[in-house]
């Protein structure tokens, strides 16, 4: 049995205990554990089979068993788990995926947490033993030579815990230690979770995700931000097997007696739907605002090389070409939208630094996890210890717009660059630092949850790399193309089901155009309040996105009787109407609509439509003209009012205005119809030649054939001989050659 052939019998395993199908389980796991060759494996599939069978027995002859749903939740929960280790079984053995590859690399050293954590606890004590080396080049060779040998063990640790089996007791009793253990540092306990986090992307593991929880109540915001994040993925994953594990409930139910708990929870489900417009904020930056950037950017050099000819002029006055050409070319507002997406905590250094992820640093797997910090050891010459360059240092640390990911991205490139040209970079980044610090202190006072809202959304971040860029990123499950779909897990949706939590989901989904995700929830909230004609609007809207246009009519007219008069409402109403082919209901919601905004050339236009669609032309034109005196460049109406008047067989005042519409741009279809006034004008010259202006249009007469026998039945009826047809054709075609 292949890798392949292992996976798909596991996914269809999973699926038949999913609809809880566990005869058609058990049959596929005895398949699978045939190629064990495992006798314990075999031995408790066939107990719990039998057991199984028992259950089924006494259920249906009817013998009553208080006991019976805690026995099938555990017989459910064996299964789930006997399928994970029956696999992993199999594929340790030859798999080529970085996880099974890292487990038999892993295997051979068989170091206990304890163990790295005296090994850790040692060399850190060292590390502070080094400070008090009086000789400056000893001391940083000392500190170099430990920092090289924490980052050793930091990925150890990392890589242990990853490929870790399933934890027992005293496995759960060394992961708690570790992470209350005072004297070690947070940077391998962020480590050690974001190690465990993989292992339960890959693995489900109660007692790991205990171990998560446990976190999420530390005083310290790092590892709670990071062990938040993971629960709310890993609850995202394996949200059909939460309510096999009494205890993780139990336990979370104590969590989110917290609100500051629950308010961590909804502000990582928030910026895990922001992470998903990361890929199109990159492409806008990338094809957007970069080249219009290039093209302001040769401006201004083009009129600085003129300094010279200039004599004395005073060069701190910015030449007004610039600002001319800056907000013509859109990219002031594009800047603006930029700025206001980094404010927001958008993902707007993706793009920058995915190219940066090449150095060897990010061969290590932990590193992509590693949080920021200027001792590493590469960083000795970068910031070294006389003080130098803490300006810099603290922009770097304190910076809320780069992820860890980058912020090692951006000084391992540093440290490629000449040390002069590091000097100059260093000295504008750090006299930078002092006003970045003014600004983050503002926003602190304006929201004292800023820094576990940077944390969170940067560790969010950091994954987000990893699981695009990483090397061997396809050996892993994109946790980012898990669906938005919270409401409908049962162990996340109570954490996030109070009012205000599901407004502000629901909006944030709805501007970032998550339409489906976002009706789900206004669904939710129109069933506990069905009065809100806020709600209502949002539904309809969304429902028009998603091309539900039935439904989306229904839900602006149940706005419309809570909110009557509504001018976007009525619009919107008489759009879909149009839409729905239903001309005369349309009509009646445009007149309204034009009664609460007199004039407006929008409505009145769709007006004009209506009528014709109605086939009452006179009508028609006459909104058609109203429309021309409202508009002040006299165009919107134009073609309109040409075709409506051919309708009308008005065909001079037809004429008149086809030809004032081919000194515009005109289309395949301004041609046609152009030739079609004149042929029943009898002016069958005139008319071939617009015919075959026509087709030079588009290069395709295929297309103009098709377009004109759309009009054949139009042309009949004002009186074209249909005999005149073929011979037309013929005449356009030898007109071409």
């Amino acid at each position: 049995m292949n890798n392949r052939d292992i996976i798909s019998l596991k996914k269809d395993i999973l699926l038949n205990l999913s609809k809880r199908q566990l005869k058609d389980a058990f049959d596929l796991l005895i398949k699978l554990s045939v190629h064990l060759q495992d006798w314990k494996i075999s031995g408790t599939l066939s107990e719990l089979e039998t057991n199984y069978k028992y259950m089924l027995h006494y259920m249906f002859e009817g013998v009553a068993d208080p006991e019976r749903e805690t026995v099938y939740r555990n017989l459910l929960r064996s299964l789930y788990e006997l399928t994970d280790d029956a696999t992993e079984e199999l594929l340790n053995i030859e798999s080529s995926n970085i996880f099974y590859e890292k487990y038999r690399a892993n295997a051979p050293k068989n170091n206990s947490l304890a163990e790295y954590q005296f090994q850790l606890k040692d060399t850190l004590d060292s590390l502070s033993l080094a400070d008090l080396i009086e000789d400056i080049e000893e001391k940083k060779n000392r500190k170099r030579e430990l920092s090289v040998k924490r980052e050793r063990i930091g990925s150890d640790i990392f890589n242990s815990i990853f490929v870790s089996p399933r934890a027992n007791d005293t496995d759960m009793n060394d992961y708690l230690s570790f992470i209350d253990n005072l004297d070690l540092s947070v940077r391998e306990k962020c480590l050690f979770l974001s190690a465990l986090s993989m292992s339960l992307f890959h693995r489900f593991d109660a007692k790991k995700v205990q171990v998560l929880m446990h976190a999420a109540t530390s005083d310290n915001m790092q590892l709670r931000a990071r062990s938040i994040v993971g629960l709310v993925i890993v609850m995202q994953m394996y949200d059909i097997r939460w309510s096999l594990y009494p205890e993780l409930q139990n336990q979370l139910d104590i969590l989110s007696e917290n609100l500051d708990f629950r308010k961590a929870i909804l502000r990582t489900i928030i910026q895990l739907i922001r992470s998903r417009e990361t890929e199109q904020i990159s492409k806008k930056i990338r094809e957007e605002i970069l080249p219009e950037m290039m093209k302001i950017n040769n401006l201004a050099g083009r009129k600085l090389n003129m300094e010279e000819l200039m004599g004395d002029t005073d060069f701190s006055e910015k030449n007004p070409e610039w600002q001319k050409e800056l907000e013509e070319s859109g990219l002031g507002k594009k800047l603006q939208e930029y700025s206001n997406l980094q404010m927001e905590g958008a993902d707007v250094f993706h793009s920058t630094f995915s190219g940066l992820k090449s150095f060897p640093f990010f061969s290590e797997m932990g590193n992509w996890f590693l949080p920021f910090d200027p001792s590493y050891s590469e960083f000795v010459s970068f910031f070294p210890e006389d003080n130098s360059n803490n300006l810099l240092k603290t922009a770097i640390l304190d910076s809320g717009h780069m992820c860890n990911s980058d912020k090692y991205s951006f000084c391992l490139s540093l440290l490629q660059i000449s040390p002069a040209q590091r000097e100059m970079m260093m000295g504008k980044m750090g006299a930078e630092s002092e006003e970045i610090k003014q600004l983050q202190k503002e926003a602190q006072a304006m929201n004292p949850t800023i820094d576990d809202e940077v944390i969170s959304n940067q560790y969010i971040q950091d994954l987000y790399r990893f699981f695009k860029l990483y090397p061997y990123r396809n050996g892993f499950f994109d946790i980012f193309k898990l669906s938005l779909n919270f409401y409908d897990k049962k162990s996340i949706a109570p954490l996030i089901s109070d009012i205000d939590s599901m407004k502000k989901i629901a909006l944030y989904c709805f501007d970032k155009n998550n339409f489906k995700e976002a009706l789900d929830i206004f669904n939710r909230l129109v069933e506990i309040d069905n009065q809100s004609d806020n709600i209502w609007q949002k539904i309809g809207y969304c429902k028009q996105m998603l091309n539900d246009q039935p439904g989306a009519l229904d839900a602006y007219l149940q706005a419309d009787l809570l909110k009557p008069n509504n001018s976007w409402i009525i619009k919107r109403i008489a759009q879909l109407y149009r839409t729905l082919k239903k001309p005369e209901l349309s009509l009646d919601y445009y007149k309204k609509a034009a009664k609460l905004s007199p004039d407006n050339i929008s409505t009145e236009l769709n007006i004009g439509h209506c009528y014709l669609e109605l086939g009452d032309y006179e009508q028609a034109l006459n909104s058609y003209f109203k429309v021309e005196l409202l508009d002040s460049k006299g165009i919107k109406a134009q073609r309109p009012i040409a075709w409506t008047a051919f309708l009308l067989k008005k065909y001079d005042v037809s004429q008149r205005y086809y030809a004032q519409i081919l000194t515009g741009k005109p289309t395949i279809h301004d041609y046609l119809n152009a030739g079609h006034v004149e042929l029943c004008m009898g002016n069958k010259s005139e008319a071939i030649a617009y015919y075959k202006k026509a087709v030079y249009t588009d290069n395709d007469f295929e297309l103009f054939t098709l377009l004109f026998d759309a009009d054949k039945d139009s042309l009949i009826d004002h009186g074209v001989d249909k005999n005149i047809f073929p011979f037309l054709f013929d005449q356009i075609k030898y007109g071409m050659i």
